[in-house]
């Protein structure tokens, strides 16, 4: 150490109090409790100089914070780190100081701020600083006790302005040993110095490793071993109780700072002060504290400055508020005003101004709040007649209200015209008259009430229902809805979190059936106040517009629960009403897909009716929705008090989807429990459901056993014509179906649809042709009936009549069995290119068809006839694909090589067919090209 920095720690530790005298000696114990707490005490000044390395020097609070962290260190206590604040560490701050600089020394705060300033640390998120306890000396009395701690140091990071890089040092602390009152030391930093590498570090005696003392021959080993053990169990001791204090104070310092965050949060920041002093107590040095204070300050000026604005807010209002004659709006201004400021007895007086006022108020409307406006009307009309009375605006304006109870608006404008005359700001007027006329069905005074409720806004800025009615007055009255959002978002510019003001936004977007949009503005009153039940319930209706229907239903069902009020509650019965009605008009007009929506509506707004459920089903039933029609069913069996009806439309509803045995059960939950008028609809059901599981033999059996005790039930005989058509009983069908249409003379179209395919099997067009266009008088599928219409005419070979009956059914729906009807005619009578296009346009519409055999063979066929045979030889290949052994394909390849020019390999062909009996010759006459082959001579030669 040089001369003159010995001097300097001198001069300090002379003029410290508590030092050793001359000559005072120190006990192993001692020694071992002070280099304990030197040890403590280098770990403790490590992590202070990690605190504000850590810290970002962009801001006053920064620096204010390593002041008070400097002074804390210097201060009295046990947590006192510095000698004294003039303690002057060699600085390491700059990266190219080192040993061989002299004179860098400067105070511990002005050191502390240069680390602050000009340090920056690789990770804010990691250590910044990087150190390591190396030797330490054995305590010592010359003019004071002292020891020092060897270790090296690193900075993990770089100057802010030097591109030197940090490297590690070693480097001295210099402590300074004082005797406690109680007993104890308390150690403190005297200096830090870089170590000089050409000097030599004493280490302590009893530090060193007692068996290489052993084997350097020492003496006096046993002595020596006997005081490392009490030094050593001193530093121990004294280390571990550090340990447990620390650990102590550091558990009460982290519940103190839990604790004081929590109250800041809360707002309460007395406590939080309170609670953040006790943790600054706790650990003088830790930084946490000093940034919650200052945070916690910021906060209360903060709140100081937001409540003296609220205070006169409020004030202001509750003023302007009187000014206007809004009484009971006024008060609860000046009552938020005495939350703030409690003692202000400015404002008391104004409130108790405001309740005299009230209550006079309260008993002259107690008639008119009791619902008895004759009394009322009487008594204010006596008032207005007592001497000096006649003008007071506030009874004329109560003998207004109770005209307006009482149905007579147009006496009562004239009285409010009259007040807001005399008084154009007296907001109860105002509203009133802007109320009453906006009603008026007159364009001129809609508008008169526009213009009042601009004036509300523009004398009470406070209250946004101004906005709201205006809002609605604008867009469901006059179509003005633009102009209304823009009211609305003014409000909400005024008052962002007003959950109304969100709600009438959603409103108004839902009138424009902006659903999407609408539903966003619910969400948002929502999430200001989930107790409305108006804004789940307009949530819940936008989302069913948006097809999502278990969400919208939910939504509904929370409405409910908490809370909607009766008006409420019967505008929903009333609008499942106007659903219900809308629902059963679309069905009327065949638009079943519309009238499901509306069926949904009314069920969700009116959960309780059950039936609509039912009425929901039957309409999806009829547009062949049978899975969701079987949901609904079997809600609506969940809650119906006697469900068998559910149970049969369930029924019915699995023979539509093909769930068979499921119909099956349903229709016999019904018989077995012998609902009598329902048992004929549920033996049909299983009949239905058996024969077409393909078990007609039971189907048949139940319908006869029908037929024993009703034989003129339609639904029996005509289901027994189908089981009869099927079977190939085209007589009996005949008489079945016969006997169905004369037994019902209101008989369904498809009565006699099936009596016309029974005719229709037995070949007599004629007939067949009256039953298929009656059924569709009837109201019968046109395009299925004329489907069957020229089924019947190109079955007796009257092809020519066959082809406008096609064509109308095409017309009107595209089907692949009545598009190859049509190409098998068009191609009969010759027009072969026609029947090709017909052909191709049912291959390329239906993906099946590429599946299907026969009709590659019938395009194969077309080609040929239309001399197209490289497209006929493609068909060709791929009917053999499909089917290698099907016989028309051989047939019509036959053809293919006969028209190209391979008339023996034709030739050859056809007569292994015809020789293997797979044909008939007078069969193949009926086909052309093959005739062409047949009376060729290489044909009737190959007979030979």
């Amino acid at each position: 150490m040089s001369a003159r920095r010995a001097l300097s720690i001198l001069f300090m530790l002379a003029t410290t109090v508590g030092v050793a005298l001359p000559g005072d000696s120190l006990s192993v114990r001692d020694k071992g409790l002070i280099n304990a707490l030197a040890e403590s005490t280098f770990k403790r000044y490590v992590a202070l100089l990690d605190e504000i390395a850590g810290l970002e020097a962009n801001d006053d609070e920064s620096a204010l914070l390593v002041h008070e962290l400097i002074m804390s260190a210097c201060g009295p206590g046990r947590d006192r780190m510095f000698l004294r604040p003039d303690v002057r560490i060699q600085d390491n701050v700059d990266p190219t100081n080192g040993p061989q600089t002299a004179g860098k020394d400067r105070p511990v705060e002005e050191y502390a701020n240069d680390l602050l300033l000009y340090f920056q640390s690789r990770d804010p998120l990691r250590t910044a600083v990087e150190a390591k306890l190396l030797k330490m000396r054995e305590p010592g009395v010359s003019e004071h006790t002292f020891t020092q701690v060897l270790y090296e140091m690193r900075f993990l990071g770089r100057h802010s302005q030097l591109t030197e890089p940090y490297v590690t040092h070693r480097r001295v602390l210099e402590f300074v040993a004082e005797p406690r009152a109680g007993g104890g030391w308390d150690v403190v930093i005297a200096s830090d110095n870089f170590f000089d590498p050409s000097a030599t570090f004493s280490e302590a005696l009893l530090e060193q490793d007692l068996d290489s003392l052993a084997r350097a021959g020492r003496k006096d080993i046993k002595q020596l071993t006997a005081a490392a053990a009490e030094y050593r169990s001193a530093f121990e001791q004294e280390q571990q109780r550090e340990e447990q204090q620390r650990a102590e104070r550091r558990l009460a310092f982290e519940t103190a700072m839990a604790a004081a965050r929590d109250q800041l949060t809360s707002g309460d920041f007395e406590g939080a002060t309170n609670l953040l002093e006790q943790a600054r107590s706790l650990d003088p040095l830790a930084v946490d504290p000093l940034v919650l204070l200052n945070e916690t300050r910021r906060a209360m000026e903060r709140k100081r400055l937001k409540d003296e604005a609220d205070y006169a807010s409020a004030c202001e209002e509750g003023a302007a508020l009187n000014g206007m004659r809004a009484y009971d709006r006024a008060k609860r201004s000046y009552e938020r005003a005495l939350v703030v400021k409690p003692g202000s007895t400015e404002v008391k007086a104004l409130i108790d101004g405001l309740n005299a006022i009230l209550l006079k108020k309260k008993d002259r409307e107690k008639f008119h709040a009791l619902g008895d406006q004759d009394k009322a009307l009487a008594q204010v009309q006596a008032a207005l007649k007592e001497p000096g009375r006649s003008g007071d605006v506030e009874l004329l304006v109560l003998e207004a209200r109770i005209l307006i109870a009482k149905g007579l608006s147009g006496q009562a404008v004239p009285l409010l015209n009259t007040v807001l005359q005399r008084e154009p700001r007296y907001l109860d007027a105002l509203s009133l008259r802007a109320s009453v006329l906006e009603k008026s069905n007159v364009p001129d005074q809609q508008q008169a009430a526009v213009a009042d409720y601009y004036s509300l806004m523009l004398h009470d800025p406070w209250s946004p229902s101004y906005h709201h009615r205006l809002a609605r007055l604008l867009c469901h009255t006059q179509g003005k809805c633009d102009e209304a959002m823009e009211v609305l978002e003014q409000a909400k510019t005024k008052a962002p979190n007003d959950a109304e003001t969100h709600y009438q936004m959603g409103v108004l977007l839902a009138h424009r059936a902006r659903h999407a949009d609408a539903l966003a503005r619910f969400d948002g009153s929502l999430e200001l106040d989930n107790a409305c039940a108006r804004c789940h319930l307009a949530r819940g209706l936008s989302l069913l517009e948006l097809d999502r229907a278990a969400d919208g239903e939910a939504a509904v069902a929370t409405a409910q629960r908490t809370g909607l009020s009766d008006s409420e509650r019967t505008e929903m019965t009333l609008l499942a009403q106007q659903h219900l009605s809308k629902a059963k008009e679309l069905q009327g007009l065949n638009a079943f897909a519309e009238a499901d929506h509306h069926f949904l509506l009314a069920c969700v707004l009116d959960p309780e009716q059950s039936e609509n459920r039912l009425l929901k089903a039957r309409n999806l039933m009829r547009f062949e929705q049978y899975s969701a029609a079987i949901t609904d069913l079997d809600r609506y069996i969940e809650k119906a008090v006697t469900p068998f009806v559910g149970f049969l439309e369930r029924g019915n509803c699995h023979l539509g989807a093909g769930n068979y045995d499921l119909a099956l059960k349903d229709f016999e939950t019904i018989l077995s429990n012998n609902v009598e008028s329902m048992r004929q609809p549920a033996m049909l059901g299983k009949a239905r459901a058996f024969f077409a599981k393909g078990d007609p033999a039971n189907a048949e059996s139940l319908l006869k056993g029908v037929l024993k005790t009703e034989k003129r039930n339609g639904e029996v005989l005509a289901m027994m014509t189908k089981i009869c058509l099927a079977a190939g009983r085209y007589e009996e069908a005949k008489g079945y179906g016969e006997q169905a249409v004369d037994a019902d003379k209101m008989s369904g179209p498809g009565y006699v649809y099936d009596l016309g395919l029974a005719y229709q099997a037995m070949l007599n067009d004629n007939a067949a042709v009256r039953c298929f266009e009656k059924s569709i008088t009837l109201g019968y599928d046109r395009a299925d009936a004329k489907k069957q219409v020229g089924r019947s005419a190109m079955l007796v070979g009257n092809l020519k009549e066959a082809l406008p009956a096609f064509d109308e059914s095409l017309r009107i729906r595209d089907d692949v069995e009545c598009g190859r009807w049509r190409a098998h005619c068009l191609r009969e009578t010759g027009k072969y290119q026609e029947a090709l296009e017909q052909l191709n346009l049912v291959y390329d519409r239906n993906e099946a068809m590429k599946r299907d055999v026969s009709i590659h063979v019938d395009l194969a066929m077309l080609y040929v006839l239309n001399e197209r045979l490289p497209l006929a030889k493609d068909y060709l290949a791929k009917a053999e694909a499909l089917d290698p052994l099907f016989r028309p394909t051989q047939l019509t390849k036959s053809a293919y090589l006969y028209r190209a020019g391979q008339q023996q390999e034709s030739v050859r062909l056809l007569r292994s067919l015809v020789n293997s009996g797979e044909v008939k010759e007078d069969d193949l006459r009926k086909w052309p090209v093959l005739k062409e082959v047949m009376a060729s001579k290489a044909y009737r030669d190959s007979k030979r």
